[in-house]
């Protein structure tokens, strides 16, 4: 049964996802070129054959119903991508940009290499200046050994099923062209300064001086201009951001011939601690209690890939009027809208680097469970990345996401590994994310084998009693992973078993389970200093079926306002 979402229907084959992707570094100029490729698979060393190419809709990656091939690629098999277009090439240098592709390619442009990419969740850009004509022939050879490789693949597993889902390969984001003037901006790091009421920017481009214009409610708070790469702008009458308020700053910067738009929101992230003196995550200086979801970010018609911006708006959108004010982005990175909602909206975001390694089930699953969550993470087999080659590219993929996703308003912690999957070198590992990144905090272990590092006590508990304790390392309680209740709900699922960590017949009952769940739980354990908690989970996922939404989005299982009431109880009850 082909499971889609009310959102299938509507997607513009022509021009699927048609908005502009990167939306803090914004121009006038913008060339999607999303829609109907062509694909061809080959076995290895075999090139594509002129008789064999198929229409793929992109961005949907190979594998998902969206995209047209529901093909799971091999490690031995190539992905092959052609688009011909036509394009009308400007003075200025043009640039080709691929949102992601999993997991490594090759990028031809009217037959010649133009680049290479490896990562399947990071952005890249191509300067193809030279390359593009009038009419063009873009090639794309893509390699994905899924969970086989030295590269992080997630959850996605060629032997899925369980907790393991469909692998997706190749283009699964957004393509598109951009024209860049002789004097552009590249990039812009942004670091609000909250306790100083003052926004860091540090720029990289061609340019000799640049003009600075930040914006509020349509009014200007400053102007300004600089020669140097690294800039410090007041913001007078400083508005905060939080999920409550979540207000964004307009951000213009100006070159010689260049004029890019961004936002920002000014906010801060830190360990403090509640007047009963239990240690806290803050928000802008003061005590806040984050109650959130673990976020797989997979959907039944796309997989990885929304089907369009405005199922990631729906989606957000109902998980704040239960009154979820935070997403644990699950070991996945998301297109850059999604992070763009989120700031808007007003949803804190906790970022997991996706996993990659071998998994041993005995190690990260079964004796965890049981109790035994402490092992030594150097050089340890067990935990399933010990060659230098698989650390390297760890390192290079984590870079890849802290600089893709560094400007982000509403992530406020990185999670670089989950419940030991690949770990090693924590401590150096959390120490290199600080070293780049000192405005946020670092769950260095989410679940167990903690390395006593990093800003949290992080504990993944589905099947004992639960109660906060203490931390020697004096890091912030969470329980970053609860709950589980599995509910399947008829014909909006593709299975015909549940699958769960609790496993319930009768709508109103999974409900009940639920809410009493974060009653004894959750409330019971504020008292006792717990901090924050991340219920298990989003959406159904495949065999998955403890979701609040079905996988096709098209049923909420949850009661929307028993949630919300309970929550308005449970942050009423949060000492400041």
């Amino acid at each position: 049964m082909a499971l889609l979402t009310e959102y299938t229907e509507k997607i513009d084959r022509k021009k699927p996802w048609k908005e502009y992707p990167r939306m803090q570094l914004q121009r006038d100029n913008y060339t999607s070129l999303n829609g109907i490729w062509e694909y061809q698979i080959t076995r290895l060393n075999q090139e594509p054959q002129d008789e064999e190419w198929k229409e793929i809709l992109i961005p949907f990656p190979v594998g998902s119903l969206l995209s047209g091939c529901e093909h799971e690629l091999q490690p031995n098999e190539v992905l092959w991508y052609r688009k011909q277009f036509a394009y009308q090439p400007s003075t200025n240098s043009t640039w080709l940009n691929f949102e992601a592709v999993d997991q490594r390619c090759i990028v031809y442009v009217n037959g010649i290499e133009a680049g290479r990419h490896e990562g399947g969740y990071a952005p890249f850009s191509l300067d193809i200046s030279g390359l593009v004509k009038y009419q063009n022939t873009l090639m794309v050879k893509v390699r994905d050994e899924s969970d086989k490789g030295i590269y992080a693949y997630g959850k996605q597993r060629i032997e899925h099923g369980g907790m393991w889902y469909t692998p997706t390969a190749g283009i699964w984001q957004s393509v598109w062209l951009e024209d860049l003037p002789p004097h552009a901006i590249y990039d812009i790091k942004i670091t609000p300064d909250y306790d100083n009421e003052s926004v860091v920017l540090d720029f990289a481009g061609d340019f000799k001086q640049i003009a600075i214009t930040i914006g509020a409610d349509g009014e200007v708070v400053h102007r300004g201009m600089t020669t140097d790469t690294h800039y410090i702008a007041p913001i007078p009458n400083m508005h905060a951001w939080s999920p409550e308020d979540p207000f964004l700053y307009d951000l213009y910067v100006q070159s010689e011939d260049d004029i890019i738009k961004s936002y920002f929101g000014m906010r801060k992230y830190s360990v403090g601690r509640d007047s009963d003196g239990n240690i806290r995550f803050c928000l802008n200086n003061e005590p806040y209690f984050f109650s959130g979801l673990l976020d797989q970010g997979y959907i039944s018609d796309g997989l990885v890939t929304f089907p369009c911006d405005e199922a990631i708006v729906d989606e957000l959108t109902k998980i704040k009027e239960m009154g979820f004010n935070m997403l644990r982005k699950h070991i996945k990175v998301e297109c850059r809208r999604w992070y763009y909602h989120c700031d808007r909206l007003g949803i804190l975001v906790m970022q997991d680097m996706p996993s990659g390694g071998d998994f041993d089930f005995t190690n990260m699953g079964i004796l965890p469970t049981i109790g035994l969550r402490k092992q030594n993470d150097h050089n340890n087999k067990k935990l399933g990345r010990t060659s230098e080659k698989e650390k390297e590219m760890y390192y290079h993929e984590l870079d890849e996401m802290l600089d893709n996703l560094y400007n982000s308003t509403s992530i406020f912690a990185w999670v670089p590994f989950n419940e030991g999957w690949g770990q090693f070198d924590a401590k150096e590992v959390t120490k290199h994310i600080l070293d780049y990144d000192e405005s946020r905090l670092v769950d260095s272990a989410s679940g167990w084998h903690d390395q006593g590092c990093g800003d949290f006590l992080s504990v993944h508990n589905y099947f004992f009693n639960y109660k906060t304790k203490k931390d020697k390392y004096e890091r912030i309680p969470i329980l970053s992973e609860f709950g589980g209740y599995a509910y399947l709900e008829s014909n909006h699922a593709e299975v015909n078993k549940l699958y769960g960590y609790k496993k319930m017949n009768d709508l109103v009952e999974w409900n009940e389970e639920i809410i009493a769940l974060y009653e004894d739980m959750i409330i019971a354990n504020l008292p006792r200093g717990l901090a924050g908690c991340i219920y298990t989970q989003v959406s159904d996922v495949e065999d998955e079926c403890n979701g609040l939404f079905t996988m096709d989005r098209k049923i909420t299982k949850m009661d929307v306002r028993k949630m919300r009431r309970l929550h308005e109880r449970l942050y009423r009850s949060v000492k400041k």
